[in-house]
């Protein structure tokens, strides 16, 4: 069903855009299958901008593991969405795997779970619409997820060095609840994080010193096509200074987490509502909050759903899923519309523009509906991350899963 839906939505965009690419980060991502070690040396030459430089090194060339066999046979619009969607047919196994296995889920509850996975449009929008590689950068949060459930604290070290090196330097977040969760915390949060935070700094001293580049530290983009409190802020007229935001925003999310770590650890949430819970807190209010991000708590978003017992609120965390998706999507093509009719574009952007407003109207209020869709956004992922926080306070006090 995944393969068909995705497949479907490919052979019609490609239809409707003649196979030319709507998204810049299409391009910059198929850039990068092609130049898989590029970032390890001087990616300006290799034609990264500082910020797609400061992607981890390591994603390029695992992501393009995939990726790159489609581009020998397909077109280089189809290819990457192909690849994509690779990506998310080893994910789907992954969760069917741990929530029938390793959490022993009934079997109609897994199925609930991969059936919500499949139809979710950040999944389909994600490979579909505007192919990104953020369903891979999933795989090593569930990794660190199960290294955590199963209390095997001394692979953790590497798992959070291989996230920082091929995954998001954000996951890194995820030190928190897994810090908490062995017992250790004070100890843990120091280790984990003082070692991924030198590797790091390894890293970007060797490009400074050899090619003069800082990659993450020059990491830069406009805060006002971010999906999160910042980007709110900002379109709604507080339009702070990007170095202030990018100053302010880091201390302020760290915090939020430390204290959604040390309650959570107090009233014993289970690990994947604690899971859930950080990284809804971490999408946000990060600085730079994308399209797709979701994917990387959808898994523990759907397993907490699935561990439910109430049937409403299990609805209401999947609609949540469901209006976050549809939300962030929402306002990039707002965004993007408004952007396309205003500023010279790409011929597949502008084409697309065109058409959405033939559709909509020449008085569409594309700015006012982008912010309609930042405020649906956060408060999905509150109202869900409250209920995910309620249920798992629930579960800690005794109640057990039973058969949906």
């Amino acid at each position: 069903m995944l393969s068909a839906i995705s497949v479907a939505g490919i052979i019609v965009l490609y239809g409707i855009t003649g196979g030319r690419e709507l998204a810049d980060d299409a391009r910059m991502l198929s850039h990068m299958v092609f130049h898989p070690f590029a970032l390890w040396g001087d990616y300006r030459a290799a034609g990264f901008s500082d910020s797609w430089g400061s992607f981890p090194p390591l994603l390029p060339f695992l992501f393009g593991l995939l990726a790159r066999p489609w581009f020998e046979v397909l077109p280089d619009f189809a290819a990457l969405r192909i690849g994509v969607l690779a990506w998310n047919v080893v994910m789907f196994m992954i969760i069917a795997c741990l929530a029938g296995r390793t959490l022993g889920l009934e079997e109609k509850r897994v199925r609930f779970v991969l059936w919500t996975f499949v139809l979710l449009p950040s999944v389909i929008l994600a490979t579909v619409f505007i192919p990104q590689e953020e369903i891979y950068v999933a795989i090593f949060a569930i990794a660190l997820f199960a290294a955590g459930l199963k209390g095997r604290w001394g692979i953790i070290p590497i798992l959070l060095l291989l996230t920082a090196l091929a995954g998001k330097y954000f996951l890194l977040v995820l030190i928190v609840p897994l810090a908490f969760a062995s017992g250790r915390p004070t100890r843990n949060i120091l280790l984990w994080g003082g070692l991924s935070a030198a590797v790091l700094a390894i890293y970007v001293l060797y490009h400074y010193l050899a090619f003069g580049l800082r990659p993450i530290i020059d990491h830069v983009v406009p805060y006002n096509s971010s999906i999160s409190v910042w980007g709110l802020l900002w379109n709604i007229g507080l339009r702070l200074e990007p170095a202030t935001v990018k100053a302010v925003s880091l201390p302020v999310l760290l915090a939020a987490v430390l204290f959604a770590g040390a309650s959570a650890n107090r009233k014993g949430l289970p690990l994947p509502h604690s899971f859930a819970v950080t990284l809804y807190i971490t999408l946000a209010l990060l600085s730079i909050t994308f399209p797709a991000y979701i994917l990387w708590n959808i898994p523990f978003v759907l397993i907490c759903a699935a561990m439910t017992d109430g049937i409403r609120t299990r609805v209401i965390m999947i609609a949540g899923a469901f209006l976050w998706g549809a939300g962030e999507f929402g306002a990039n093509f707002f965004r993007g519309v408004e952007l396309a009719l205003s500023t010279e574009r790409s011929q597949g952007k502008a084409e697309f523009a065109l058409a959405a407003q033939r559709a909509l109207g020449e008085d569409f209020p594309w700015h006012s509906f982008h912010v309609a869709c930042l405020v649906l956004v956060l408060v999905s992922g509150v109202v869900t991350a409250w209920l995910i926080w309620r249920d798992g306070i629930r579960l800690s006090r005794g109640a057990t899963v039973s058969p949906a």
